[in-house]
């Protein structure tokens, strides 16, 4: 007797086209959706009871780990919800992808007044700053980062090293899953738009 695939050919499609698609052609509200089987279903409760799920694509030396959440509605339909991925550089060790900020962006200190700190190169875990003030930054600061479209993302940052005469490298922890969800997306978004570009020169 024949097994079921685990995933079907329109599904495996569906997965594609929402990786390849631009984000600015998706509705920002709405979470990727994908309607499973029954037998997919089950097998996914079960995991999903015990181990957290991801859709992870490997492609030009980087990697996408895409966290997957199983998602019952009212009529108990189970779906996949996919969410921003985080990214990763593969190399000799892999590390999280760092973008280069196309315009630096401002950091807030706790009491929401300029830090002093701008933010030149971000990953999902550290950052790389300018510091123009006198002496040395802070080594433990809780920040506010200010993203783009008026989105903000609150976190800890540890000094780790200096860099250059103005610049320093810092970790960084996000404070809450939402700020979590909010980098991710933000750095999602400025690799899918490094993306497009490359494929369009090439």
């Amino acid at each position: 007797m024949q097994s079921d695939p685990l995933l079907t050919q329109d599904e495996l499609d569906f997965i594609q086209k929402i990786i390849s698609k631009p984000p600015q052609t998706r509705r920002p509200s709405a979470a990727p959706q994908l309607t499973l089987g029954e037998r997919l279903s089950e097998l996914l409760s079960r995991l999903g009871e015990e181990e957290q799920l991801s859709l992870d694509t490997h492609s030009d030396n980087q990697h996408l780990s895409f966290p997957l959440q199983l998602i019952q509605d009212e009529q108990s339909q189970s779906r996949l919800e996919l969410g921003a991925p985080l990214i990763f550089e593969q190399g000799v060790n892999e590390r999280p992808w760092r973008l280069v900020l196309p315009a630096a962006l401002t950091l807030l200190d706790s009491g929401e007044r300029p830090s002093g700190l701008l933010a030149l190169e971000l990953s999902n875990n550290g950052m790389l700053v300018e510091y123009a003030e006198t002496g040395m930054p802070a080594k433990d600061q809780l920040l506010q980062l200010l993203l783009p479209r008026e989105r903000r993302v609150q976190l800890r940052a540890q000094l780790v090293r200096r860099v250059s005469k103005t610049r320093y490298a810092y970790s960084l922890r996000t404070l809450h899953a939402e700020d979590e969800q909010t980098l991710r997306q933000y750095l999602f978004e400025q690799h899918s738009e490094q993306q497009l570009q490359t494929a369009s020169v090439g």
